[in-house]
This record gives C-alpha cells, structure tokens and sequence, in this order.
C-alpha cells in the first residue's frame, strides 16, 4: 500500500512539474492571441515553480506580456496591473541574468529592454515639447520605473513636476539624486528654492544650503543663501558668522561687505556697522546702499544724541543743549557729503534727497532743506499735503 502511495505522490509531482512547463507555452501561445490577463495569470505560477522558475524562456515570456499590458489601450486592463510595467523591465533583466551572454533570449532581452526604455523616454521628451508637462511628468517617472540606477528619469520628472506645480513629487525626485550622489549645484539650487518659496520650510533649506557649501566648495553663493536664510530665521549671530566666512574666501566682494554692515547695523551694533559699511566704500565707493546706510546710521547717532537730551529736565537740558547740539551736527555734517555722493550719480535719487532734506532741517538749515523739499515736490516725491 505504501509502495502505491510513493508512486501516486510521486507522479503527482511529475504531472505538477509538466503542468508548470506547459504554463509557459500556454502564456506565450496566449500573449500571440493577445489574451493578456489570461496570459499573465498562467505564468505567475511558472515563475516560482522550481523547474521553470530558472528558465529564461519562462522569464522573457513573462516580461512580454507585462510589457503588452503596460501599452495596451485597455484602461481596465491596465488597472488590474499597475505594476505591468514594473514587472516587464524587472523579467527582461532576469531573464538576461539567468541566460548565457550572447544567447538568443539574452539578446532578444536586451532588446526589448532598451526599446522599453527608449519608449517610455521618447514620449517624455514629446509631451515636454508640446507643453504636456502632467503627461510628460509621467512617462519620465516610467523611465525611473524602468531602470532606477538611472538618473535621467528622476531629473526629467523632478523638472516637470516642479512646472505644473508638484512640489512634493518634485523634491521626492531630486532628493532621489541626491541620494544616489549624483546630482549637480542646479539640483540643490531647485531644492532650496522649493523649500523657501513653496514649503516655507527654511531649515530643510539650510540644511540642503550648507549640503551644497560641502558638495561645492568653490561655489560661494551657497555660502550667500546659508545668510539670507539665517536673516529669514532670525538667528543674527550666526548669520553674522556665516557672511565673515564668506567675506575670508572672497575679500573684495564689496556686497557681502556691506551686507556684513547692514547686519551689525540690525542688531544695534554701529560700531561694527560703521566699520564695515566704510569697508564696503573702500572697495565700491559708487555703492548706493552703503552711501545711504552709512548716511543713515550717523543720522541716527545725531538723533540718538538729541533724544538723550531732550529727555532731560529743563535745567539739564539748558546744561548740556549746546554741547548735544554740537555733538549731533558732527554726526549729521558726517552724513552730507555721503548723501551728495549719492545725488551725483543720480541727482533725482528720491531717498537721497529726502534724507538730505531731514538732515538740513535736524541742523536748523531752512534754506536748504525747503530748496530740496520744492525739488522733491517737483519731481512728485511729495504732495502739497505732505
């Protein structure tokens, strides 16, 4: 009885074995008829099936049929797969792994996988050309399906999805490149963009920045955006820090210099603010802003020496008025010839001349200052009202 029973299981097997084999046929005979549902629902079994399993026949059949399905024009169809196109690039590479090189299904494999590729990454570039940027989106993100050592699909689709607006998908795209390591300084470029400007996220962009100072040493406008994004944040001190560093790898660059100088002039410390706007006109002397914030710094020192006084008692004030006078008109007389600077390379400049204006007035010079105040109503700066 036993002896009957060993050879029952034993041609069970032979039969199961035989029946996976014919599957394989049975698949390809109904890919030719363009049954695919059909078609992949009998390969699946073949392919963990220890006798077929290992058979290129069994994974190119198989890579075939998804390959059909991913292009076919049967929504349901393709519904009932999503992963058809997945599922054909990952057998065409199987099927190359387990044939001889150069063999017939290597070859064939080959082929088809490239066409594959080359299909998926030709309708990309056709949509983007005629401005289908969501289609075009979608066939380069197929390409990264296809091969996602690749780099191409992930760049192409991180650049559509940031034009119509995908902005998550965008970062999940270039994040991919730069966690492959290959990306270049316009990737990180448009990653900090994205995190500042749509996310509202500026520590995931400093932390992309400061990535970028690492990857690009020789590119200093990282070290620029490290600064405008601690400004954004608040955090003076280390923005103050990061602009030295990038004022030791480019000295004469007269606008970090004088951005240095508006920082220190931010946090109240017109020492430094002084010191460096002067820095800045060392190395620009035509430079506007540091003309008018260094005008407007000693303004504000004269002013700071006027409420002083003025905060005093009357016999105090009585005390020590000339003295505070004579004070704050040197800090204003400082402030002239910057502003007159500032008006010779551009005699109608409106905030030149309306500090001008103030500081003739602050030194009791009534002439003057109604001189330039009818120039600036002239020229529309002001209303009678004003």
């Amino acid at each position: 009885m036993k002896k009957i029973m060993m050879l029952t299981i034993f041609l069970g097997a032979v039969m199961t074995a035989f029946g996976q084999g014919k599957n394989v046929t049975k698949a390809n005979a109904l890919l030719t008829k363009g049954e695919l549902a059909e078609a992949a629902e009998m390969i699946e079994p073949a392919i963990t099936f220890e006798k077929t399993m290992e058979k290129p026949k069994t994974w190119y059949t198989r890579a075939q049929i998804y390959d059909q399905i991913s292009q076919s024009e049967d929504e349901a169809l393709r519904s009932k797969y999503p992963d058809a196109l997945k599922l054909a690039a990952e057998s065409y590479l199987k099927t190359r792994e387990l044939e001889k090189e150069g063999a017939t299904y290597d070859g064939l494999a080959q082929l088809a996988y490239d066409q594959l590729y080359g299909r998926a990454l030709n309708k990309g570039v056709e949509n983007y050309n005629s401005g289908d940027y969501a289609a075009a989106y979608d066939h380069f993100m197929d390409v990264s399906i296809i091969n996602p050592t690749d780099t191409t699909g992930y760049l192409y689709g991180a650049m559509m999805a940031q034009e119509i607006e995908k902005y998550d998908d965008a970062l999940m795209n270039y994040e991919k490149l730069i966690e492959m390591d290959k990306y270049s300084q316009s990737v990180l470029s448009s990653v900090v963009f994205i995190y500042l400007n749509q996310k509202e996220d500026p520590e995931n962009a400093l932390k992309y920045v400061r990535l970028g100072q690492k990857k690009f040493p020789e590119e200093l406008n990282f070290q620029r955006q490290e600064v405008d994004i601690l400004i954004k944040m608040n955090k003076m001190d280390e923005a103050i820090e990061g602009l030295k560093v990038a004022i030791e790898q480019d000295p004469g660059n007269a606008l970090l210099v004088g951005n240095l100088a508006m920082l220190y002039d931010m946090t109240k410390d017109l020492e430094n603010a002084e010191v460096y706007y002067k820095k800045a006109l060392e190395l620009e002397p035509d430079s506007r802003n540091a003309l008018i914030n260094l005008s407007v710094l000693y303004i504000s020192k004269g002013d700071a020496v006027m409420h002083k006084v003025n905060e005093m008692s009357i016999k105090e004030y009585n005390k020590n008025i000339d003295a505070a006078e004579k004070e704050s008109f040197a800090e204003y007389n400082n402030a002239i010839p910057l502003l007159e600077r500032v008006l010779s390379l551009d005699e109608n400049d409106e905030l030149g001349l309306q500090n001008l204006q103030a500081v003739y007035a602050k030194m009791k010079n009534g002439n003057k200052a109604t001189e330039i105040y009818e120039k600036r109503k002239a020229l529309g700066y002001v209303s009678d009202e004003d």
